[in-house]
Order: C-alpha cells, then sequence, then structure tokens
C-alpha cells in the first residue's frame, strides 16, 4: 500500500493551500529576468519591522527548546490587546492557530460555515479534519470569519460578531481579525464573555515579521487552556519569541500609516483610470474585472492574486506600484515622498533598484556578488535610505559589467527621486575611519557631473568583487545622478579602505539630500 492509501480520510474535493507563482516560476514562463519580475501577491509589508531587542542571548541557546510557556509572549500579546495572559494563546502564525481550532473542535460529521470568497486556509483546515463546509451559519458546529475581510476588505461591526456567538452558544465562532489594524474594529472585548469567541491575530502583516511564524489567539480563559493544552509543546522559537514580544510591548506602527495612504493612492489612480476598485479595510487594493487581468499583468513580471472576477494586490514601494499601475492603464497620482523605481534589461545586466530618499536605513540588496551587496548596504544604511536592489549579470565573463550597471542605475534612482532638487541641503560631506582606513567624502548635488575617486588598493579582490572597479563604477555613479562626487580612501586592508569609502559617501548623501530652508541653494537660482 502506498502512503495515500494509509492515510486519514479528508473531506472530498480537498485541495491543498495554492501559492501563487514564484519570482524564478514568473521569469521563466515569460521569458524575463527575476530582476523584472515584482510580486504584489502576499500582503506583507514592503519593508520588513525592524527588531527591538538584541538576539545575542537567545541566539546563544540555540540548543534549547524555547520556554515553554511563552510567559514573555503571552504578557506583551496581552496587554497590547488590553487583555489578561490568561486569556491568550500562541501559535506558529495564524495557521497554526487555525489547524488548532480545527482539530479541537471539528471532525467526521461536524461542519463548519465560511463566506467565499475568503482565507483558503479555513477551507483546508475543515476538511483535513473531514468536517463539511456549509454556507449557512445556522447549521455549522464553527463559524469562519474573517475580519477585515481577505480578499474583498469588507468589515462587519465587532457587535454583529458577538452577537452570532451569543445567539448560538453549542457552535465556536473563530474571528480572524489579521488585517485590523489597517481599518477594522476588535471583537477582543467581548471574549470574556462569551466562551465560544475566539480571535485570531497575526505578527505578519501590521508588524512586518512574517518570517517569524507568529501568531496569537484570544479567548475566554477557559478556552484558551484548553487551546493551549492541545498545542505543540514548542511551536515558536526562541528567537522569533523575543522579537514579537519586543514589538507588542512597544508597537511602532508607523509603516501601517503609511500603508493605508499608498492603498488610497492606488485606488485613486485606478478609479480614475475607469477600473472597479471598491474600499477596503486591508493592507491591499481589490479590482474588479471579468477580464483576466492577472494573466495580464504576470506576462509583463508583475504577480497578483486571481480570484473570480477579481484580482487583489498588495502594496509595495509607491515607485514600484506605479509600474503596476501603468501596467493597468492608470495614471500615478503624486508619490508621498521622494522615491524611484529604475530597472533595466540589456544583454549583460538585468536590475532593479528602488530607492527612497526619505527612509530609515532599510531593504535588501542581492547582485550575486556578496562583497558589492556589503558595501551598497551600507551606502544606504549611513545615508538612510531604504534601498532595494535585484540584479544579475553575465558573472560567468567577470563582474564588470554588473558593478558598473549597478552604480550607474543607483545614480539614476538618485537623479529621479530628487526630482527638481529643491529644497536640500544640496552639500554633505563625512571623514570615516575604519580602524588603520579612513575616508573622505564630499557631495555637491546641483546639476554638475564630475567624479573625483581616488580608492587606494593593494590588492585586485576582496572576496568575489574586483575592488578595481569601484573607481570607475563611483564615476558612472556621478554621472548617472548629475552631481559632483569625490570620494578619497587610503589603508593597509582593502576590505576597510573599501567599508569606509562607502559609508563616508552614505554620510555624504544623508546631509546633502537632508532638507534646506526651500528653493535651490544656489545664487544662479537653478538646479
Amino acid at each position: 500500500m502506498n502512503a495515500r492509501e494509509l492515510a486519514q480520510p479528508v473531506t472530498e474535493g480537498f485541495a491543498p493551500y495554492a501559492w501563487s507563482a514564484s519570482v524564478a516560476e514568473v521569469a521563466g514562463r515569460h521569458g524575463l529576468s527575476p530582476a523584472q519580475v515584482l510580486k504584489f501577491d502576499q500582503n506583507t509589508p514592503p519593508l520588513p519591522g525592524v527588531p527591538q531587542v538584541p538576539l545575542a542571548e537567545s541566539m546563544a541557546r540555540l540548543n534549547q527548546y524555547p520556554e515553554g510557556t511563552y510567559s514573555q509572549l503571552l504578557a506583551a500579546a496581552a496587554g497590547y490587546c488590553g487583555l489578561a495572559p490568561e486569556n491568550v494563546v500562541v501559535g506558529a502564525g495564524a495557521d497554526d492557530l487555525i489547524l488548532l481550532l480545527a482539530a479541537t473542535f471539528l471532525g467526521p460529521g461536524l461542519r463548519a460555515s465560511f463566506s467565499p470568497p475568503t482565507y483558503a486556509m479555513y477551507r483546508i483546515a475543515t476538511q483535513l479534519r473531514g468536517a463539511q463546509l456549509v454556507e449557512a451559519p445556522a447549521e455549522a458546529n464553527l463559524h469562519w470569519l474573517c475580519n477585515p475581510n481577505n480578499p474583498t476588505g469588507e468589515v462587519v461591526a465587532p457587535e454583529e460578531i458577538a452577537a452570532i456567538a451569543r445567539a448560538e452558544p453549542r457552535s465556536i465562532v473563530v474571528c480572524d481579525e489579521a488585517y485590523v489594524e489597517f481599518g477594522g474594529e476588535s471583537v477582543a472585548p467581548w471574549v470574556n464573555e462569551l466562551p465560544n469567541l475566539v480571535v485570531i491575530r497575526t505578527m505578519s502583516k501590521a508588524f512586518g515579521l512574517a518570517s517569524l511564524r507568529v501568531g496569537y489567539a484570544l479567548a475566554h480563559p477557559e478556552t484558551a487552556a484548553l487551546l493551549t493544552e492541545r498545542r505543540p509543546p514548542a511551536p515558536i522559537s526562541g528567537p522569533a519569541v523575543a522579537i514579537a514580544a519586543a514589538a507588542l510591548r512597544q508597537p511602532r506602527l508607523g509603516d501601517v500609516a503609511v500603508t493605508i495612504a499608498e492603498r488610497e493612492r492606488m485606488r485613486e489612480s485606478l478609479i480614475a483610470a475607469g477600473h472597479d476598485c471598491p474600499k477596503v479595510a486591508g493592507n491591499f487594493v481589490l479590482v474588479r474585472s471579468r477580464e483576466p487581468l492577472g494573466e495580464q499583468l504576470e506576462r509583463q513580471g508583475l504577480i497578483v492574486r486571481s480570484f473570480p472576477e477579481a484580482i487583489r494586490i498588495t502594496p509595495r514601494r509607491p515607485a514600484e506600484n506605479d509600474v503596476l499601475l501603468r501596467a493597468l492603464g492608470a495614471e500615478p497620482g503624486p508619490p508621498p515622498g521622494r522615491e524611484a523605481t529604475v530597472m533595466r534589461t540589456s544583454t549583460e545586466t538585468a536590475l532593479r533598484i528602488t530607492l527612497d530618499l526619505d527612509g530609515d536605513g532599510r531593504g535588501s540588496v542581492v547582485t550575486g556578488i556578496g562583497f558589492l551587496d556589503h558595501l551598497l548596504t551600507l551606502l544606504g544604511f549611513h545615508a538612510g535610505f531604504n534601498l532595494d536592489i535585484v540584479a544579475g549579470g553575465d558573472l560567468e565573463v567577470d563582474d564588470h559589467h554588473l558593478v558598473e550597471d549597478v552604480l550607474a542605475a543607483l545614480g539614476t534612482a538618485l537623479s529621479q527621486a530628487l526630482g527638481t532638487r529643491e529644497g536640500v541641503q544640496r552639500y554633505g560631506s563625512a571623514v570615516v575611519p575604519m580602524d588603520e582606513a579612513r575616508a573622505l567624502a564630499a557631495v555637491d548635488l546641483v546639476r554638475r557631473p564630475h567624479a573625483e575617486i581616488a580608492l587606494a588598493f593593494g590588492g585586485d579582490r576582496v572576496g568575489s568583487l574586483a575592488v578595481t572597479l569601484l573607481t570607475h563604477a563611483l564615476e558612472r555613479f556621478a554621472m548617472e545622478a548629475g552631481c559632483t562626487v569625490h570620494v578619497e580612501a587610503s589603508g593597509g586592508d582593502d576590505h576597510h579602505v573599501a567599508e569606509a569609502a562607502f559609508k563616508a559617501l552614505g554620510q555624504a548623501l544623508r546631509a546633502a539630500v537632508s532638507a534646506g530652508d526651500g528653493g535651490v541653494r544656489s545664487t544662479k537660482g537653478l538646479a
């Protein structure tokens, strides 16, 4: 007998969770470079949450199981929601809790209600237990509710959800509030009154910590105790607990307001272009259409989540969203900040750069050249930019084309993000020591392209990067940015020389792009 014949039966029609196509799949399917592909399908923030705790202590205990009661996380979640630790159950993400609830309250011969379209895990968890799905709440042993709903973004008043639980005391009412911070209102205040009400929350959406896989449920203390008895003994890692608890104790949800503003900017642009975009209360935009918009966008390297007669779009950075808006025939409204996205493809390289001058040093750089990734990450951090770079090229030849093209495109992105260059300080300079090495950098953002680069390397390479390429690459950066750049660096260790140079350039750019007194800082009155 094979494994399927030995497995426990599931409800007829069961289908596993279906992910959208990956970047590699879409690139291969349509003859694109991965750098040309943008994912708008995962309902996660464009930037990760920032850990607020040092991880040295928990990382030093990776050989040990985490503290099994999760008292630190229970207290933090309870404080965030205005309840007691006894009300909280933790799990490895909201999906783990959905499966736990189905395992606890469903089985063959029982029924669960849900109202499609909604999150697929409710169906999957129900069918795995051999239970039946129904759309008539009066027939159900368990009710799955998503509020705000995914993918429609619709909101039900919490009083209505509490009324369902009150009217059907022999049924479990599960309210998934994954998106509540983006425009919903919580039913959590009713859990102590209603033992059959369970609220699910996640750290993946508003907190930007999806990779940690941390979720929690809120319930009456007796219900929470029952669920805790039936969950695995240690489903969440120690480092994940430390990060999530710190985030809940001191929530920094500024990115939520930014996401909501960008969501509405996108909606307005799409509506103006004739698309049907209803109001939503999630971190996404819904576009109703009978046309296969998802397929059309995928051919251009833009991945969205497709549903019958609708697509769901998760906002990324504004400059990246503008790429999608234009693909849908919409004219983007004014972006909220100083951003640019540059996408280039040639026979030698393909790349995508998104640059936000008003960031906080977050982002990622993936070029295939480790030391170049390191240098550009340092530059973005010290400049205070949010910088995302994806690039690939003919590294089988050498790294010349990729290094030059990435720095040139970064200069183009800087020029585009600066716009008219009004209202900036214009000048910036910095001296950065790194052990025996020292670097000096000076920048003038006026439109006078010029570069003086003097990097004193003793060898040819650091790691897989030919550091001798950096002088010319920085010259290309200055030419494409349309500004004057001076960088000097010397020392006994080539690694230190390069690091100091890019840190100094970042510090100089931070000062130069910062807000000035308005207008153009030039006696000519022109940038």
